[in-house]
């Protein structure tokens, strides 16, 4: 492997695929030279023939770092599952050395192989891993009449995959299991979601699931607006502190949030605005931020229910103060204050990276007072919703108004 001073040769990451006798050249070539073999216990035994010093991962694998430190200088190849820069080893490898540090020699992946094996062209397909990730995040990307190929673990099975999919509506879902693809016992077997639910055969721990969905659903969004009464308020459905639909599209509209930016949702409630901010944008971070106990219990259980547990960030506190320790933000939307709107303003806009965007809503007089009063002259676009709904009042339909909701944006300069 490359020393730290850029000499001796590039560490070698071998991808084994489905079977080891279907190893290019280059890559036996590699193996052929190696001095040190790094690997699962059960690719190091394909290769008794070799020379090389054997070594298994090691565990926890945090410490495959300072091993190939020890060992740099030599001639070092690794050995990954299926293809190594396919949610493989390449990730860790890649935070210590660049990329000129390393040959990656590419494989067949479990996906690949399960759509070869089936006959299904796997560009249609969108990937999801739940190797070592949160059940619920699968929650976050499901949507009706689509098609995902899902990288399981002992956790997230195929059949606790079933159990979601029943939960969410999507009970007529079909599912391919493939197991231990490219060994003696392969198979690929088809399921329907409602009964692998109910009725879980044995599955080989080595599988990987195709996935249609199908049914009614109705219980995750498939479009920006999620109902109020989806949400868990404690209160009435769609009632208790919560921004509603309308008044939470134009904040969003406003935020425009990007991929890979820091936002903050300051006095978050229930976590409206936060959970549509981090459903539908799942490349950035959300940290909603609100420190009354029953609020932050239901926005908890609303980071569960609609999957946004990889993005969305609870922070329990008051703020300014529960802001010190978070990164600063390219976005931020202030939705509550508590009667520090003056403190909170001063803090978020002092914390927000120049170019960033800062969205405040306001609904009391005094708010509305302390808001125009930090904006000032500075150049602001303001937005006054007054929303009304229709309901039945003596079996005729009246339209009931809601509290009118200011909204300002301010950009700070770079």
């Amino acid at each position: 492997m490359t020393a730290s001073d850029g000499s001796g040769p590039p560490l070698q990451v071998i991808g084994m695929g489905m079977a080891a006798d279907a190893l290019s050249q280059p890559a036996r070539t590699a193996l052929e030279q190696a001095e040190l073999l790094i690997g699962a216990a059960a690719h190091l035994d394909l290769f008794p023939q070799l020379t090389a010093e054997k070594q298994p991962y090691p565990s926890p694998m945090s410490d495959l770092w300072p091993l190939l430190q020890a060992n740099a200088g030599r001639r070092i190849v690794v050995l990954a599952s299926g293809d190594p820069l396919f949610y493989g080893i390449s990730h860790t490898l890649l935070r210590h050395l660049s990329p000129e540090q390393l040959v990656f020699h590419p494989n067949v992946s479990s996906i690949q192989a399960a759509c070869a094996r089936l006959g299904r062209p796997w560009q249609q397909l969108q990937l999801v891993s739940l190797h070592g990730r949160p059940l619920a995040s699968l929650r976050a990307v499901l949507r009706n009449n689509r098609s995902y190929a899902l990288l399981t673990d002992r956790h997230n099975t195929p059949t606790a995959i079933a159990r979601v999919l029943v939960e969410t509506g999507f009970d007529a879902s079909e599912l391919w299991v493939a197991e231990e693809l490219g060994a003696p016992g392969e198979r690929v077997r088809r399921f329907r979601a409602d009964q692998l639910a109910v009725n879980p055969p044995e599955f080989s721990p080595l599988n990987v699931v195709l996935l249609e969905t199908r049914g009614p659903g109705g219980v995750l969004p498939e479009f920006p607006g999620i109902p109020d009464h989806h949400f868990s308020t404690g209160a009435e459905p769609g009632k208790g502190l919560l921004s509603k639909r309308e008044v939470r599209l134009s904040i969003l509209s406003l935020l425009a949030p990007c991929a890979g930016e820091i936002g903050w949702d300051v006095g978050a409630g229930c976590g409206g605005v936060a959970v549509e901010w981090a459903r539908w944008n799942p490349h950035g971070e959300v940290h909603a931020v609100e420190c009354h106990p029953d609020r932050l219990s239901h926005l908890a259980i609303n980071r569960e229910h609609f999957g946004v547990v990889a993005n969305l960030h609870i922070v329990a506190g008051a703020a300014p103060e529960a802001l010190a320790t978070l990164p600063d933000p390219h976005v931020a939307f202030v939705g509550g204050s508590r009667g520090r709107l003056d403190q909170m303003l001063d803090a978020v806009w002092h914390r927000l990276r120049p170019g960033g965007r800062l969205v405040v809503s306001a609904v009391t007089e005094d708010s509305r007072v302390e808001l125009h009063t930090f904006v000032g002259d500075r150049p602001a676009e303001w937005i006054e919703l007054r929303i009304a709904r229709g309901e039945r009042l003596a079996d005729q339909r009246v339209m009931r108004p809601h509290l009118p909701v200011l909204l300002m944006k301010l950009e700070k300069p770079v």
